[in-house]
């Protein structure tokens, strides 16, 4: 494998942005400096993870609606779609086990997909869990 790899030359790049050219730039321009910051952070951490939790998202929907693995191909579209109209079609409703499994389901992508987009707020949300 290459180093430094995308989330390597990332990192590097927000840092040198940050420590280096974040304390000369002027006040009108630094709430921008710190989105592109920002931006870049999130784009190491999918470039790191991104599939991998597509992959799990993939796995948790599908388990919600184990019919759709043998007539669909396993995209995350394709799965997210399935399970949508599952929902519109009323097969959570009620307080069974189904909805719980729901809920958990859906938690635990949220959760996931914070972890790339915003990291502090997903340690928040996972120690909130309901589960």
């Amino acid at each position: 494998m290459n180093h430094p790899d995308a989330p390597e030359l990332l990192a590097v790049a927000r840092e040198t942005l940050m420590n280096e050219i974040f304390p000369s730039v002027p006040e009108h321009l630094r709430y921008e400096v710190r989105m592109i910051a920002s931006a870049m952070g999130i784009a190491a951490r999918e470039a790191k993870a991104g599939e991998h939790v597509i992959q799990e998202e993939i796995a948790l929907l599908s388990a919600l609606l184990p019919e759709i693995a043998s007539t669909h191909p396993m995209t995350l579209e394709t799965v997210r779609q399935e399970v949508a109209d599952a929902i519109r079609a009323g097969t959570f409703d009620g307080q069974g086990g189904k909805a719980r499994e729901l809920q958990k389901t859906l938690e635990k992508t949220v959760v996931s997909s914070l972890k790339i987009s915003n990291p502090k707020v997903a340690g928040i949300a996972a120690k909130q869990r309901s589960f």
